[in-house]
């Protein structure tokens, strides 16, 4: 998990509105290793570009000309590897001739936030971890809250938000699962949108189940076995190197 993580939707698509016979990008900036394949759904339907109005772009992005009110609906790019997969689903609205819609601008950069440094992982338990960071102030513009998105192969092939709205630049992480190895990436968030996501963290793996599950009665056990006689027999010498040792084990229930 940590030498092929999944790959990353830095920037996926935005939501839209356009007018009927208007063109629309619908955008999809991935990162990974091997380079991702993407696809593009649209109301949990795989899009079809056999219609000659719809094409993916070289960068992953899906253009669709001559709109039509048919084309409302949510579009999902998913960016998937062998090592599993990140999606991202934005909202496409076609209206009327006639009605006002409010063009797409392109966000300028600066009104973002820039990607957060690495997260640094500590105070890790069996379920919950301590994730900290800091925010790039060098460039973009400054965060006003943070996202957490984690990756584990125990709870699925694709990365999962599991913390929005976070205002401080350390959190705990709870509920995750024992003995699970996860990787964690954090984005920041203003009014205008989110950052690129920063590096990914190193990998962490949560601790292991104690060996005996909890709600056991261990002073039942011991009184248990206080009860158990092991009475070992003389071995059996059978060759050179070896010998046979024989036990039997005897429990007496008091009444």
């Amino acid at each position: 998990v940590s030498d092929r993580p999944p790959p990353v939707i830095r920037q996926g698509p935005s939501n839209q509105t356009v007018a009927v016979d208007g063109t629309v990008v619908l955008s999809c900036v991935t990162s990974g290793n091997p380079t991702p394949t993407i696809l593009w759904r649209k109301d949990s339907v795989l899009v079809s570009t056999h219609d000659s109005r719809v094409k993916q772009l070289d960068t992953g992005a899906l253009q669709i000309r001559y709109a039509k009110l048919g084309d409302t609906g949510t579009y999902t790019c998913i960016a998937s590897t062998p090592s599993g997969e990140a999606s991202w689903k934005a909202y496409l609205e076609v209206q009327e001739f006639g009605s006002p819609v409010q063009p797409n601008r392109p966000t300028d950069p600066n009104l973002i936030p820039s990607a957060p440094s690495k997260p640094e992982v500590t105070d890790v338990t069996r379920t919950s971890i301590t994730l900290s960071w800091k925010p790039n102030l060098n460039s973009g513009a400054t965060p006003t809250s943070y996202i957490i998105e984690a990756f584990s192969h125990a709870s699925g092939s694709s990365w999962q938000t599991l913390a929005e709205h976070v205002k401080t630049e350390s959190f705990v992480l709870k509920g995750l699962k024992p003995s699970a190895v996860y990787l964690f990436l954090v984005r920041a968030a203003n009014a205008y949108g989110l950052s690129d996501p920063s590096p990914i963290s190193d990998a962490v793996k949560t601790q292991d189940i104690p060996p005996t599950s909890q709600g056991v009665d261990h002073r039942q056990i011991q009184r248990e076995l206080a009860d158990v006689v092991i009475h070992i027999h003389n071995p059996s010498i059978l060759s050179s190197s070896s010998v046979r040792v024989q036990w039997t084990v005897s429990i007496s229930f008091l009444q």
